[in-house]
């Protein structure tokens, strides 16, 4: 089902929104609600937007976060040593947008992607190319937050796509890789580094495909990992075990001229549904039952800014195109109702920042906010014009992603880092904060203990057969007590 008067471009809403203010109907009064979402992204609240005009080229492609400080990785051409050719750039920001420093890391190259581990370091993934692609490897790089690199690896020439730190503290690395066997083709890819940087083998992940490539890697509540992309003119995921074994492929979607994507992603949305996106002519953004049924699937022309899963059993996704509105987000609940919509050029614009503006890659905070990463240019033509700048913009009430579970969290473990999440919930929850192994119990509100649990970080605790209710619970980690209530809807 698509949300048929969410226009294309401005010009649309004449035929979409006008009878709503000549014939105040009902119904009329809910489409006229959809109007100012549209024009004003209601419950979105800009806490700060920023842009760093540099003398040459800067492109943003990923952005971590620590508790302290925000991190961008990209490219650029300042001090790269051909014209050719860019540099592997980082950006730090204080969470107030203030940046620490900006600069290149010595690599020709790009950061690809990025997390942050159990230490709070910073784990960067460069594609280095120099003198062409036959020369290309990779870097995988440790760095203190202050800027210091504690490691460096190098590892012949695989895309580092994207990443996520696992459960056991292991650095999981998925992109594109040649297909073993036949020149000029291309495999997905999984590749575990330990904690102790031990490099596993790569696993080659092709169902019998010329052109496959991995865009996300997200770990699941039982362990496993979700690698999703495209394969060919499909969206298409591997389920592997915890170290990158036992692959299970699943197809998603078919475009229906049986033309190439050029990115894809599928990942849990709650415990029921699953969202996928890709882009391509056009680009999409869709959501699918537990038997991989269709809900709904909304199409736009232009790039994709990657869906996010959230929470509350909604998602975020973006689209950047070459007409009106530009650039913008929305946020949809899983049944394709509209909860808020952002128009990201023009809330800049209003800020004094004017020009084109393209979001890739965002992060998340506890406080339900986010940090949306990417470049700014001004408007072709203009005397000001620096070609890409890197561009950051923290929004509030975005929401809470499903995967902020399992993204390190350092610091003391107390009752509120720890706190069952989703709380209410409907059935399965789990411990928020990093441990290794936690004794939890559950009471009734007459305290008779309902349950009992012994469990490693990132495995369920299951009140599904428990009546509707409040609840009391007790962990106990490293001989320390930690209590709480639980809701169960």
């Amino acid at each position: 089902m698509e949300n048929r008067c969410l226009p294309k471009n401005l010009q649309s809403l004449n035929s979409c929104f006008w009878p709503t203010l000549i014939f105040p109907t009902k119904k009329n009064i809910f489409l006229l609600v959809g109007l100012l979402f549209h024009l004003f992204g209601f419950g979105q609240q800009v806490q700060w937007a920023k842009v760093y005009p540099l003398e040459k080229m800067d492109h943003i492609s990923c952005v971590a976060k620590t508790d302290e400080f925000i991190f961008a990785g990209g490219y650029t051409y300042r001090n790269a040593i051909l014209n050719n050719y860019y540099k592997a750039l980082l950006v730090k920001m204080d969470l107030n947008g203030d940046t620490s420093f900006v600069r290149d890391l010595g690599i020709p190259g790009e950061v690809m992607s990025m997390a942050v581990d159990f230490e709070g370091n910073l784990r960067l993934n460069v594609k280095h190319e120099f003198f062409g692609p036959t020369a290309s490897y990779s870097y995988f790089i440790t760095m203190h937050p202050a800027g210091f690199v504690l490691r460096t690896d190098t590892f012949p020439g695989y895309r580092p796509d994207a990443c996520v730190m696992g459960k056991d503290s292991s650095l999981i690395i998925v992109g594109r890789k040649g297909r073993s066997g036949f020149p000029g083709q291309y495999s997905m890819y999984f590749r575990r580094i330990t904690k102790d940087y031990v490099q596993e083998p790569y696993v080659e992940l092709n169902p019998g495909h010329p052109n496959c490539w991995a865009n996300r890697v997200e770990q699941l509540p039982n362990g496993h990992y979700l690698i999703s992309g495209y394969v060919g003119s499909r969206v298409a995921s591997y389920e592997v075990d915890s170290v990158g074994g036992n692959p299970v492929y699943h197809q998603w979607y078919q475009t229906p001229d049986f033309t190439n994507l050029y990115s894809g992603y599928a990942g849990r949305l709650g415990q029921k549904e699953w969202i996928i996106g890709a882009e391509g002519g056009p680009s999409f953004v869709g959501v699918y039952d537990s038997l991989k049924n269709n809900k709904w699937l909304k199409k736009e022309i232009g790039t994709l800014a990657p869906p996010q899963a959230m929470t509350d059993g909604s998602l975020v996704f973006g689209y950047n195109s070459q007409v009106l509105p530009y650039e913008y987000f929305y946020k949809f609940s899983s049944d394709s109702v509209l909860q808020w919509y952002f128009n990201v050029r023009d809330t800049v614009a209003n800020r004094g920042i004017p020009g084109q503006v393209n979001v890739l890659n965002y992060t998340y905070f506890d406080d339900q906010s986010a940090v949306f990463a990417g470049t700014h240019r001004h408007d072709t033509g203009s005397p000001n014009d620096t070609r890409e700048d890197p561009f950051f913009i923290r929004i509030a009430n975005v929401g809470t992603p499903v995967t902020s579970l399992f993204k390190p969290k350092k610091g003391t473990l107390t009752n509120e880092t720890l706190a069952p999440w989703p709380n209410p919930t409907g059935g399965t929850l789990y411990l928020k904060q990093h441990f290794n192994k936690a004794e939890v119990h559950v009471y009734n509100m007459a305290g008779k203990e309902v349950g009992s649990y012994q469990m490693r970080f990132g495995q369920p605790i299951d009140v599904s057969g428990f009546e509707t209710g409040v609840y009391l619970y007790r962990a106990v980690i490293d001989g320390k007590a930690f209590s709480g209530k639980i809701i169960k809807e």
